[in-house]
């Protein structure tokens, strides 16, 4: 403990970030928490502006204060989680990723130790059970309000017009060779021949495509103007139900367009968004009773911030 308060004093920073009802929350987890939040705006693109710095240091404290607050009233009221529940929780992330090297390879990158998730696993679950028991199953959205939404907030349901269309994408780079991007057409015309034979367009695409939605056959699914591409959005919006595309050459590299099908602009239907409707008021209300709950959870606490 001498040498923590040490090495705390000499590099400036405070032991802990806060205090809560006497439970500590180290300095060293709350840089991991904002190290954490960073790399996620980062992936993104985004950064945070030098004027916002101070705002997002609190906003993590405070996500972590909450988390705690949460946890601890969970203990008061007798949720346990097991470590074979715990163990479960871990074994299912695992089995997202089939080389046991990738996981590792992600803990390091997040500079976690496998027995820190476990303890991070523990704490979510009983923070989830406790607000599922305390908010979730108390809020309820009736039939009417749903409804009288959906008459309140026409111009949210205004739909534009939409294609739903499959593609087989062929990369190649704008600044690639000539021999390259002829070689890419090449294989689009040898597609192209076969579909012209009767051969099925999803099938192709999953062969073939090397764009992500080859898993569905080149389903993009239904979008509208301004969602795709110049090139790409004028071929397809171009094509009547059921007809494929010439090669369509984009940034992306070469593509063969199908469409599925066309939707006019219009109104949604209230059958067709309801339980959208009802999702929405619900993490709507949820949402305000967590705020409330949490105000009243930290009225009662002894909260100490060491976080400037």
């Amino acid at each position: 403990m001498v040498v923590a308060e040490e090495a705390a004093k000499e590099d400036g920073k405070p032991e802990n970030a806060a205090v809560v009802n006497g439970t500590e929350i180290s300095y060293k987890d709350f840089e991991w928490e904002l190290d954490l939040y960073v790399q996620r705006l980062q992936a993104q693109g985004m950064q945070i502006p030098e004027h916002l710095q101070v705002q997002v240091r609190q906003e993590v404290l405070n996500d972590l204060i909450n988390r705690e607050l949460i946890f601890q009233e969970s203990v008061k009221q007798g949720i346990a989680v097991t470590d074979e529940d715990v163990d479960r929780e871990l074994a299912a992330i695992k089995q997202r990723y089939p080389d046991p090297k990738q996981f590792d390879t992600i803990l390091q990158s997040m500079k976690m130790s496998e027995e820190k998730l476990k303890g991070q696993i523990a704490q979510r679950s009983a923070i989830t059970a406790l607000l599922e028991k305390e908010i979730v199953t108390k809020v309820d959205v009736g039939a009417t309000e749903v409804k009288a939404y959906y008459d309140d907030h026409p111009e949210m349901f205004e739909r534009p017009e939409e294609v739903r269309a499959r593609h087989v994408l062929i990369k190649v780079a704008p600044d690639a060779e000539a021999e390259a991007k002829a070689e890419a057409r090449q294989k689009l015309v040898g597609i192209k021949e076969k579909l012209d034979g009767g051969a099925d367009f999803a099938e192709l695409a999953e062969a073939h495509s090397e764009c992500p939605s080859s898993q569905n056959g080149g389903d993009l699914g239904f979008f509208g103007k301004g969602k795709m591409v110049p090139a790409f959005e004028a071929a397809a919006f171009a094509l009547a139900p059921g007809t494929v595309s010439d090669i369509v050459e984009t940034d992306f590299g070469y593509h063969l367009i199908k469409v599925e099908e066309q939707r006019d602009a219009g109104t949604m239907g209230f059958e067709e968004v309801k339980s959208r409707i009802a999702d929405n008021l619900r993490n709507e209300k949820i949402q305000k009773e967590l705020v409330a709950y949490l105000e009243k959870l930290r009225d009662t606490a002894k909260i100490e911030k060491f976080v400037p």
